[in-house]
Formats: structure tokens, sequence, C-alpha cells
């Protein structure tokens, strides 16, 4: 897996920058094609934000690939103002001709953010570049141009920044949560198992040390000669009653399921050392 050696977090966030950028690429050839129709078109801003996107899909994919924050944050970046820097050019040709929306890629780009940054900080950035540069991109365009704009253009876009920047903290707060959910219950299992083991271990060792015992009574009985010996061997038993005692006060914690009614002691503890799910 090409994200190998990153923890959950990472993994999520990488699948999020890793279509993020694929979506660049995909998304910068198609205006490419779109554009023939415009005249004078430039081909360069497209052409170079498709390929900006595809090097950064190709530097996530690669195997020597280790996943962090801040290097998923730096790609995002780039990967936006790479599409940013091709839109500022590209829409004042768009302006022009009679089919244009005002600064659609700009208004789809806030909430592509807002489903897909790794973090806050870095998804309300980009949402600003988007919203700064269409607003500031309007008053370069020809008086005759601005004044077809449809009512309320181009503020509208502010409007789309500020339930974009909404989903964008709702979304992180909520995959936050989750994965503090998954974590605590990531420690329960860990517990759980642990349980198990313990009065799988306990188990395992009653009938030995019942035997034993019985053993040193008898023993002391008919070789009462012996009496210091067995008093030591009694010692030891008393040390590894209160062990057992110890691991019983995990049994409380288990959650029980008809499976549990007939336990395999021998078979937890190998399964446990082998380290495979019960």
């Amino acid at each position: 897996m090409t994200a190998a050696g990153t923890d959950r977090q990472d993994w999520t966030d990488w699948r999020g920058v890793l279509l993020s950028t694929a979506l660049n690429a995909v998304g910068m050839s198609l205006d490419l094609v779109l554009g023939l129709r415009v005249p004078d078109m430039p081909r360069g801003p497209s052409i170079g934000s498709a390929v900006v996107g595809l090097a950064l899909t190709a530097v996530l994919m690669s195997p020597r690939w280790r996943a962090n924050p801040r290097r998923l944050s730096l790609i995002f970046l780039l990967n936006n103002l790479a599409i940013l820097t091709a839109l500022w050019i590209t829409s004042g040709y768009w302006a022009r001709t009679g089919f244009w929306v005002p600064f659609q890629a700009n208004k789809l780009g806030i909430f592509a953010v807002a489903i897909l940054a790794p973090d806050e900080g870095t998804g309300l950035f980009c949402m600003a570049g988007y919203t700064v540069g269409a607003l500031a991109k309007t008053w370069t365009l020809p008086e005759p141009i601005r004044a077809h704009f449809p009512a309320g253009e181009p503020w509208t876009i502010a409007v789309y920044a500020i339930f974009g920047a909404a989903l964008l903290v709702h979304r992180l707060k909520r995959l936050k949560l989750v994965r503090r959910m998954l974590r605590v219950e990531s420690e329960s299992v860990a517990a759980d198992r642990m349980a198990r083991t313990f009065l799988a271990l306990r188990d395992f060792t009653n009938t030995p040390l019942q035997t034993i015992e019985l053993a040193t009574r008898i023993i002391r009985v008919r070789c009462a000669e012996l009496a210091p010996t067995l008093d030591r061997i009694d010692r030891s038993l008393s040390r590894l009653h209160r062990l057992n005692h110890t691991f019983s006060t995990y049994e409380a914690r288990l959650r029980w399921t008809r499976n549990d009614v007939s336990l395999d002691p021998r078979g937890i503890i190998d399964q446990e050392l082998q380290g495979a799910p019960r």
C-alpha cells in the first residue's frame, strides 16, 4: 500500500489529498478541451495545472511516500495554488464568451476544499484564495463584461465561502470525534483481550495447583520429616493463589457472549501469543 507506515488519521487525509490532485489533473484536462471553443484561449495554464496535479499524484502514489500532516497540507496547498493560477488567467477569456457563468470553477473549488482539505488552516486559506481571487479578477475585467453579470455577482461567491467554511469545520470536528471514538474502542478491545488472557492463564493453572496442593497434604501426612520443604511449597502455592485472585478481578470487565460458555484456555493463550484476533 502506498501510504504504508502511516496511521489511520494520515491514511484518511492521504486519500483526500490524493483525490484533490487527481481532480486537478482531470478537471484541468477537461478545461483544456472545452477551452478549444474559446478564441485566443492560452493552453499553458490548464496544461500546467494538470501537470502539477499529475506530478503531485505521482508523489503521493510513490512507494517511498510516508504521509504526515505537514507534507499532506503542503501538497494540498500547492495543488490548489496551481488551480488558482490557471483560473486567474483563463477566467478572463471565459468571461468574453456568452455562456460563461461567473466564477463557477472558483465556487466548485470552495466545496472541493470543504470536502477534501486535510486540516482546518489549509482549507480556510485555500477557500480564501478562491474567494479573493474571484473578487479581485472581477475588477480586472472590462466594464461591459461586468455590466452583464447576473444579479448578485460576484458577491455570491462570499456566500459559497461561508457555507464551505462551515462544512469544513463541521467535517473536521466530526472526523476528530470519530477518531477519538475509534481510539477508545481500540483500547477497550485491547483491555478485553488482556483480561481474557489473564483468565485463561488462571483457568489453565488451576488444576495443576490443586494437584500440587493435594499432593503436599498427602506427603505431609506420610513423611512428616519433609515438613520444612512442604512449608516452602505451601508458601509458593499461597502466592500463586493470590495471583489467581488478582486475575479474577478482570472477569468483571469482560463482555461475555454465548461463545464464551465453554472457554478453551490453551486456545486463548495460543491465539494471544500469535497475535491473532479472537
